[in-house]
């Protein structure tokens, strides 16, 4: 048996009817993560300041801000809240 290249899998798996909705989800992560971190690094607070202020732990600040999870408006809320943040815009295009 043939051993499949990993770009044959990616290319495949581009043709997957949920890949194009998987992309744009991925991409909205990716937006929310940078505003984040941008606003954290302008106000130059750390990840353990901003913790504290959103209530929650510097681990969990981490892995939205490297985009690694999908996270709730309710912790989204408690972030920009921390931040100073009344109104929030994004761009997914």
């Amino acid at each position: 048996m043939k051993a499949k290249k990993y770009f044959d899998v990616f290319k495949d798996a581009a043709g997957h009817p949920k890949a194009e909705k998987f992309a744009e989800e991925v991409r909205a992560r990716i937006a929310l993560a940078e505003a984040i971190h941008r606003e954290r690094v302008l106000q130059s607070l750390s990840m353990q300041s901003l913790a504290e202020k959103a209530d929650t732990t510097p681990a969990v600040i981490s892995r939205i801000e490297n985009a690694q999870v999908s996270t709730g408006i309710d912790m989204i809320y408690r972030i920009f809240k921390a931040l100073g943040k009344d109104k929030v815009e994004l761009s997914f295009a």
